[in-house]
């Protein structure tokens, strides 16, 4: 439950920074949140609480969110391409 609270959260706080370097650091922990969320997941699995097909849909859902993630990091470290405010 914390790792699945923790990616909006982290989303949510990295929207609201001015600085480059902290919307990306928010971003990286909810990507990290995510990753957690996939390996709960896999458990979940693995101990025999649900079956492969149950978890399916969090778990593409997992790598859409990590892959909106991975880009706006990249964005974001990339130098030259805006703030990340929206402004640009």
């Amino acid at each position: 439950m914390r790792a699945a609270t923790s990616i909006p959260l982290n989303i949510a706080e990295g929207a609201g920074e001015h600085s480059r370097a902290e919307k990306a650091r928010f971003y990286r922990i909810a990507r990290r949140s995510a990753a957690e969320c996939a390996a709960i997941l896999d458990a979940l699995r693995v101990l025999g609480f649900a079956e492969s097909e149950q978890l399916s849909t969090g778990r593409e859902l997992l790598e859409r969110i990590v892959s909106m993630l991975v880009v706006l990091c990249q964005k974001l470290e990339r130098p030259g391409t805006g703030t990340g405010t929206g402004t640009e």
